[in-house]
């Protein structure tokens, strides 16, 4: 019994195993860019979307999604990051979270801003890799949840609010909760970015 302690103990802070980068001839064809991109929605349509209501926002903050962490690497079959975004592959019957943080503009002109909603960009191989949960926070402070959104296939533009507008005091982050069924389907996953509105 001590020594199945023992074990399980060392399994828990044993280092993770980070799955290496791999070159683009190494990805398996399953899901190809061209066919990933080719469902995104056209930034002339996102453009229509979010246009009206530029002119009340204060700042619109996005980052790229090259930048994304991932909480369990040892999950993932593969990761691949280039100038398009960030590919991965997560491991059958698995799930995991996603985090992007946020470029925040906490205070400017002496007024101290509201975050009114996140956005993110990304699309799925099939159905066997399900976004599940969307989290925002502010520091360590959790100021939304979405939880069972279940989004699948591909999403040029999502947007999440954030109720009541709360101030922002130390950066946003969103946490971004996914599901790799045992079937199959593609596992694969494309995260190309994500963003923030912000208000006086």
């Amino acid at each position: 019994m001590e020594q199945e302690k023992k074990e399980k103990m060392e399994e828990l802070i044993a280092p993770a195993v980070i799955t290496p980068a791999v070159l683009p001839e190494e990805i398996p064809d399953s899901v190809t860019f061209e066919g990933m991109a080719a469902e995104l929605v056209a930034a002339e349509e996102v453009e229509k979307e979010i246009e009206p209501m530029a002119a009340e926002l204060a700042f619109a903050s996005w980052i790229h999604g090259v930048n994304i962490q991932v909480e369990w690497p040892w999950l993932l079959e593969w990761i691949y990051r280039a100038g398009f975004g960030t590919r991965l592959k997560g491991k059958p019957g698995t799930t995991n979270w996603f985090h992007f943080a946020i470029p925040t503009p906490v205070i400017v002109d002496s007024k101290r801003y509201k975050v009114d909603s996140v956005m993110l960009r990304f699309t799925t191989g099939s159905v066997a890799s399900i976004v599940r949960h969307i989290h925002v926070y502010d520091g360590e402070r959790r100021i939304a949840t979405h939880n069972n959104v279940n989004l699948t296939g591909s999403h040029g533009f999502e947007r999440f609010t954030v109720p009541n507008k709360p101030r922002i005091y130390w950066g946003v982050g969103i946490s971004i909760g996914v599901e790799f069924l045992n079937v199959p389907q593609s596992r694969e996953m494309w995260f190309i970015s994500a963003g923030a509105d912000f208000y006086k």
